[in-house]
């Protein structure tokens, strides 16, 4: 979620400090209008005397640790509009049940759940006074609702992780309108609709140019994702995308010969990285290639060795096996490629191999 934000514009990340925006995201995935919030009712008890009450003339009653709580978690400042949120959150720039996660996970270790939530809505009141402040209150406690159902959940055996999902999306459903669970579970949705639709994707495109693939896979993307492409694209790190594509140019370019797969390779890291950024993914490369080779020869020496001197006592052995890696690796890397021999060797031995 911290990643997701920082991809957020200037002006967003002036109210995320102090995971002030946190706050505004749950007002927004608990807003609907016309609401009362008197209309949903909560089962998970309130901890006495940690709650947030109304008197017979429906006045809020806040129990002043709360709300000195409250303030204490969460620092006043400049707040984002209805509009600036119902635009960040249709477009998956707030991940809205992530935020609500990172919000409670601030409330002091030894508070209950119940406390946590108090917590919450003991500042929309103070911070949201009025009908405003009743609606979302009620709203919130319709959220809790939705998790308590989940924890109830238990997924039916023999069903497909895909058929599992369809029906907690049903559940959603239940308690939020179509509109809000697009909007508060519309990226999630998006994500999971996209991994179970993959691997048939692949198929479809398995016999065609590598160019034809990625463009083929631009648009699954875009028709999968909808309003949240541009936040995905915007998010997806230089290095996966360029690892995209050469994963579906890689039957052409295993085509080619040296001379010409190398210049198509260096054009796409330059495409990604630029020049500066080639030059060090090759330095990187050509030091990874010369490491395998000098462990290569390493064991390569090691069973001449040993096939030399079948009978030499265990001392022998680890000495001379210690000098030929010395020399080949240095004293550090042998020392680390010591340790991971005998790794492997102690995970052969538990497998029995």
């Amino acid at each position: 979620m911290l990643e997701r934000l920082k991809e957020i514009p200037p002006k967003i990340w002036l109210f995320a400090s102090g995971f002030l925006i946190l706050i505004v995201l749950i007002v927004f995935l608990l807003w609907e209008p016309g609401s009362t919030g008197k209309e949903f009712g909560f089962d998970g008890g309130d901890s006495p005397g940690f709650t947030v009450t109304q008197n017979e003339n429906g006045e809020w009653i806040i129990n002043p640790e709360i709300m000195a709580t409250s303030r204490e978690l969460y620092k006043d400042g400049q707040w984002l509009s209805y509009d600036e949120i119902l635009k960040y959150a249709a477009n998956g720039e707030l991940d809205l049940v992530s935020s609500l996660w990172e919000l409670r996970r601030k409330c002091p270790a030894d508070y209950t759940p119940e406390q946590c939530n108090e917590i919450v809505k003991a500042f929309i009141l103070e911070q949201y006074p009025g009908a405003d402040g009743e609606r979302l209150v009620g709203l919130f406690r319709k959220y809790l609702s939705y998790e308590m159902v989940l924890r109830e959940f238990e997924q039916p055996k023999g069903k497909s992780q895909e058929e599992i999902y369809e029906i907690i999306k049903k559940k959603r459903r239940e308690l939020f309108s179509d509109q809000d669970a697009k909007l508060i579970f519309g990226l999630e949705e998006a994500e999971k609709e996209f991994q179970f639709g993959y691997d048939q994707f692949l198929s479809e495109v398995k016999n065609l140019p590598g160019d034809k693939k990625l463009a083929r896979y631009e648009e699954y993307r875009k028709g999968v994702y909808g309003n949240y492409y541009n936040t995905i694209n915007k998010r997806e790190p230089k290095f996966n995308k360029y690892e995209t594509e050469l994963y579906f140019k890689e039957t052409d370019l295993n085509k080619l010969s040296a001379a010409e797969k190398d210049p198509q390779v260096r054009a796409i890291r330059e495409k990604y990285f630029g020049k500066d950024g080639a030059d060090r993914i090759e330095k990187v490369l050509k030091e990874i290639d010369a490491e395998k080779k000098k462990e290569e020869q390493t064991s390569q020496e090691e069973q001449n060795w040993l096939k030399a001197h079948p009978t030499a006592r265990p001392e022998e052995r680890d000495k001379a096996l210690n000098e030929i890696r010395v020399k080949i690796l240095g004293q550090e890397e042998a020392e680390a490629y010591g340790r991971r021999k005998a790794l492997e060797e102690d995970q052969r031995r538990l497998q029995g191999k």
